[in-house]
């Protein structure tokens, strides 16, 4: 039997396993304790080289760029408390976020990478490392795997509200270009609507972000159903995100006062059945572009849920990203039954939000 460290040691490396390979901009992933201790780390070419020197030399000279730049956050942040930003040197793009008290993340990327998708889920890996080294990953609601949600291209966290002017080299070569830090104990409520078709699962996705158990018989919302749930932003403790759940009825009744519960929201969630067409095509002939309309630039996200059908699917999942990028929408697809995709769209949305916020409370 594994012991407790063993399976943790495990945990994060499949968890760094699932995040490099689901980005293409991603090089090498680390895992440091606050004393410069390495926890864990996985490269691209773990799986394909095998031992090839050349591999190994770029490795090496990238394990010690980043311990000397560990060495450089840490005496700038004599307390551990590391915050976040990124760096950058002539060929990439170094990204630093705690993760809990006892770590920190880094990651070499491409120096191309898109930093608007990139760090709501360097923020969400962030934040399953610090539960699985503080034991409480709750493996019921979560899952190491990596939610493939597609950030349509024009998407943007301000981050030039973040940047650094004309800042020196801290080390040969490496200059520093973002910095995110704590606010001021911001409270921010974000409203999110919950939209589509009778019986696609809307309210069994919401149950299950909320952690509520899975109520197999189908009973249709009676007009709308509000909930409401508190996130902390890994690295912001001190801030606090509550989330305003609307879950509005599809039938075809609750249409004609639909708008009445549209204003004010922070994010809309289409849904659709992959296993109805004409769900699909509601989602996005009726219920997302009558809420583009009534809200204008907010984030949208198309969420094509019951891929555990997979036998009765009838949508591609090529067929909804497609559609998603001609609607200028997020894309996910999930189980809500099985628990999938489900809770970590919902945090990566809010990651969004809450930076988009700061953003706003600094022009």
């Amino acid at each position: 039997m594994q012991s407790k460290a063993t399976s943790k040691e495990k945990n994060l490396q499949i968890l760094l396993k699932n995040f490099v390979e689901s980005r293409d901009d991603v090089i090498i992933a680390f895992i440091y304790s606050n004393e410069g201790l390495l926890f864990s780390k996985y490269s691209k070419s773990d799986e394909t080289t095998h031992g090839d020197k050349e591999s190994e030399d770029v490795y090496g000279a990238f394990s010690a760029l980043v311990e000397n730049l560990l060495d450089k956050i840490s005496l700038e942040y004599k307390t551990h408390r590391y915050g976040s930003g990124s760096f950058e040197t002539e060929d990439n793009r170094i990204i630093y976020l705690e993760a809990g008290s006892e770590a920190i993340l880094l990651l070499v990327c491409d120096y191309e990478t898109n930093l608007n998708s990139l760090f709501p889920i360097a923020y969400l890996v962030a934040e399953k490392i610090a539960q699985l080294l503080e034991n409480s990953f709750d493996f019921q609601f979560n899952t190491l795997d990596i939610p493939d949600l597609n950030i349509y291209d024009t998407f943007s966290l301000g981050l030039d509200k973040f940047s650094i002017p004309e800042s020196a080299s801290i080390i040969n070569g490496v200059t520093p270009t973002h910095l995110f830090k704590e606010s001021n104990n911001i409270e921010k409520l974000f409203k999110l609507i919950v939209l589509g078709s009778a019986a696609v699962g809307k309210t069994t996705l919401v149950n299950r972000f909320l952690k509520k158990e899975e109520i197999i018989d189908y009973r249709p919302t009676l007009g709308i159903s509000i909930s409401t749930l508190q996130y902390h932003v890994r690295g912001f403790k001190d801030d606090i995100i509550k989330f305003l759940i609307f879950d509005l009825a599809g039938q075809s009744f609750f249409k004609r006062v639909r708008r009445d519960y549209y204003k004010g929201a922070n994010c809309a969630f289409i849904v659709y059945d992959v296993t109805r067409r004409e769900t699909f095509d509601e989602a996005a002939n009726f219920w997302l572009k009558d809420a583009q309309k009534e809200l204008g630039n907010i984030p949208f996200v198309l969420l094509g849920n019951k891929i555990d059908l997979e036998e009765e699917r009838v949508v591609s999942k090529e067929e909804g990203l497609q559609k998603a990028k001609e609607l200028k929408s997020f894309f996910i697809e999930t189980s809500a039954l099985n628990n999938l995709n489900v809770q970590d769209t919902f945090k990566i949305i809010g990651i969004g939000l809450f930076f988009k916020h700061i953003e706003e409370s600094r022009e």
